[in-house]
């Protein structure tokens, strides 16, 4: 791929994005939107680790900005297995990444269920398994989840969520976890290891969410702040990552609870590592 492709410009993806709106919209509007997804910051980064793909540019990352984590209950993860990690989704970025630098130096093949928006990291591609959270699911994506679900040496991530957390009742948190989370772990007979990462975003990032949702505003603002909490920050920051036990596929076959019903469970295992650790 050649080096300028790998860089973001924010411009240049609007224009092929849409191609017949990009003549009207202003160009200093392009400048503020270069400014606040830290485009220059984004690019520095993809540059000094051009280099690097997947796990280790996740780990570059980390170093670059800094990031440590304390880690409890690393010893939970069996040595062999088929799991679908799950975990609540603080950042809506970094706490992909890093999850991608502490269990992709563990397992060989790893990769995380993703925002397609983040695929613009081409560094860390490798790693992504994209899905369209805004529309409709490519058939490629799809297709491309399933394989890594019937793959026996595969592990993966996901953050059943699908958004970054909210808001929600005084307290920063998940929405609802989709029951697909549960129906794709039984159909791959793939254990369930929940987690938790300790992180927040900005108060302005919340405020902006809040705002949004009180206007009824369908466009998920939130997604352009997510590149500055990223690269600003969670800079310099110590997060806890929180590692459950393994709860067999089987667990969730019992009928008692539909697989929404078993969904929001694991949420609320999810958050009981974090009550675990206080």
């Amino acid at each position: 791929m050649a080096y300028e492709a790998r860089l973001i410009n924010v411009e240049e993806a609007i224009k092929q994005k849409a191609p017949k709106q990009y003549p009207k919209i202003p160009r200093w509007l392009f400048k503020f939107t270069a400014w606040l997804i830290c485009q220059k910051e984004m690019n520095d980064t993809i540059t000094a680790l051009m280099d690097k793909e997947g796990v280790d540019f996740a780990e570059g990352m980390c170093k670059r900005l800094n990031v440590k984590y304390n880690l409890h209950g690393m010893e939970n993860i069996p040595d062999e297995g088929r799991f679908v990690f799950v975990s609540n989704h603080p950042l809506g970025a970094f706490d992909g990444i890093s999850y991608i630098n502490v269990l992709g130096h563990k397992f060989p093949k790893f990769k995380v269920i993703v925002n397609d928006l983040l695929m613009y990291i081409v560094g860390l591609q490798p790693v992504f398994l994209p899905v369209n959270t805004l529309g409709r699911q490519k058939r490629e994506d799809m297709e491309a989840i399933d394989k890594a679900y019937n793959d026996p040496d595969m592990q993966l991530l996901n953050f059943p969520a699908g958004f970054c957390s909210r808001y929600i009742d005084g307290r920063i948190q998940d929405v609802e976890w989709k029951k697909s989370v549960i129906t794709q772990a039984v159909e791959s007979q793939r254990d369930i290891i929940p987690m938790h990462f300790e992180g927040r975003n900005s108060f302005t990032f919340y405020f902006v969410e809040w705002l949004r949702r009180k206007l009824g505003m369908k466009f998920n603002i939130g997604l352009i702040l997510l590149p500055w909490q990223m690269m600003k920050t969670a800079k310099n920051k110590t997060f806890t990552i929180t590692v459950g036990k393994p709860i067999p596929w089987q667990t969730f076959t019992d009928k008692s609870k539909s697989p929404t019903e078993w969904a929001q469970w694991l949420r609320e295992q999810s958050y009981q590592l974090e009550n675990n650790n206080k």
